[in-house]
């Protein structure tokens, strides 16, 4: 029989203390889970969720288990802010000006575990913390620590931290080609000495060696085989990071660009050779070469996908502004589908294309395409037909021209109807006329563009 979320939270909860030989009432498991589910069930989460923390827990190493369960505790910008009870714990430790956080200046000396997590972290008293990729992770530590603080010793406590300091990521080499964790070496016997810590230079080497597989195991899905299951777990970042996906079927075309541009910049920025870390066999030669290679592959296909997705929805908007207006996109494309339900979609009313010499049908980008990705989201359908439609439609190359030139529309420099007359019109009226039977308030404009002067029964 399956158990609840929160009885599941309890169980490792207990399990973890038990094999650390640390006892704790019922009523503070039942405490400790609580905190960790609320937080972490926040409507807004789609991908730092619990699901994903679970995949972390392992029965055999309380320390990664611990440090898996408060990781995600505090994600601001996803959260919108801390609940009261998240706020209650870290409030102490910062302050916030306008839009800005900073470390508290005047932290109490018995407050010696947050000042070592300070130190760990490369942190000092007065820092603005809204300006470092730490934000988060430092914030989660704080609950970790006013929570645990009490029940763990302070060698446990610098394990767990130093698996959630390692979830900041994409920290690259130094010029000497040195990475976090190589540096992380030079700086942690110091910080143990200061604070008098228990542990030997063998078990320092150990704690970074399970805080790198910490660190890449929060973003295996990079190296994902299948690269629907990557862009899969992409797709639920979406809504995290642009607030007005999370109200499927309302929100408009240029918003839904705009998420898929910021997306598109990520990975088009994104250095990929510092995406996972090795240090000192961890992982091995073989493992981590495999994973740099998935990675490189799954962040080529994303860019490739998310290029296609950009210019179809693009034509949207651009039909949208040109007759109106920018709309809802399920104006234009229909709602989402729900199981069990027919809906009047867009790509209904498409002419159906045979494949040019361009379109391999058994390449992945094809078959993300037609068959969609992984998973089903809220707020969108899995496959594309409409960019299916736009990538048979449009030679590569000229396809780089058109989204370079889409800028000017963006900014407003070029017209819609300027931008849309640069395309073929073998594109964009099959799209413009398909839109004219979806959208009945528009359909005159529509058909003008689609080359029809008045509607054709």
């Amino acid at each position: 029989m399956q158990v609840g979320t929160v009885q599941k939270l309890i169980s490792i909860f207990n399990q973890s203390f038990h094999e650390l030989g640390v006892p704790v009432s019922l009523e503070k498991l039942e405490d400790l889970s609580v905190t960790i589910h609320r937080a972490m069930t926040v409507q807004a989460r789609h991908f730092h969720t619990l699901e994903h923390v679970f995949t972390f827990v392992d029965p055999n190493n309380a320390i990664r288990t611990l440090a898996a369960l408060y990781h995600d505790i505090v994600y601001f910008q996803v959260d919108m802010g801390f609940s009261p009870q998240i706020w209650d714990l870290i409030s102490p430790y910062i302050r916030q000006e306008n839009n800005d956080f900073y470390v508290t200046e005047n932290l109490a000396p018995e407050e010696r575990i947050i000042f070592m997590a300070l130190d760990v972290f490369n942190l000092h008293p007065g820092q603005k913390l809204s300006s470092v990729a730490a934000l988060n992770e430092f914030l989660s530590v704080v609950v970790m620590i006013k929570q645990l603080g009490e029940l763990l010793s302070e060698k446990d406590l610098m394990r767990m931290l130093l698996c959630i300091e390692a979830t900041i990521p994409f920290r690259g080499f130094t010029a000497d080609g040195k990475n976090h964790f190589d540096l992380l070496e030079e700086r942690l016997p110091e910080i143990i000495d200061r604070y008098q810590l228990d542990i030997s230079h063998d078990e320092l080497i150990e704690s970074i060696k399970t805080a790198v597989f910490f660190a890449n195991k929060d973003i295996e899905n990079f190296a994902e085989v299948d690269p629907g299951r990557f862009l899969d777990n992409t797709w639920k970042l979406l809504p995290e990071t642009n607030a007005a996906l999370r109200l499927p079927d309302v929100y408009s075309i240029g918003t839904y660009r705009q998420a898929l541009l910021k997306m598109a910049a990520f990975f088009e920025n994104l250095n990929v050779d510092a995406v996972f870390s090795q240090y000192r066999g961890v992982p091995s030669n073989e493992e981590y070469s495999q994973m740099m290679r998935l990675a490189k592959n799954n962040v080529r296909v994303a860019n490739n996908y998310l290029s296609i997705k950009i210019l179809g929805v693009t034509i949207l908007e651009a039909l949208a502004k040109a007759t109106g207006g920018d709309a809802p996109l399920s104006l234009f494309m229909g709602d989402v589908p729900r199981e069990g339900i027919t809906i009047k979609r867009l790509e209904y009313f498409l002419p159906e294309l045979e494949d040019p010499s361009w379109a391999d049908h058994n390449s992945v980008i094809y078959k993300l395409l037609e068959s969609g990705r992984a998973g089903e989201t809220s707020f969108d359908m899995k496959n594309s037909p409409l960019s299916l439609f736009v990538y048979k439609s449009i030679p590569p190359g000229q396809m780089s021209l058109y989204l370079r030139r889409a800028q000017d529309f963006y900014s407003g420099a070029l017209s819609p109807v300027d931008w849309l007359n640069e395309i073929d019109t073998a594109v964009i009226q099959p799209i413009a006329r398909a839109s004219s039977i979806m959208v009945f308030t528009r359909r005159l404009a529509l058909l003008k563009l689609a080359g029809e002067e008045s509607p054709v029964e």
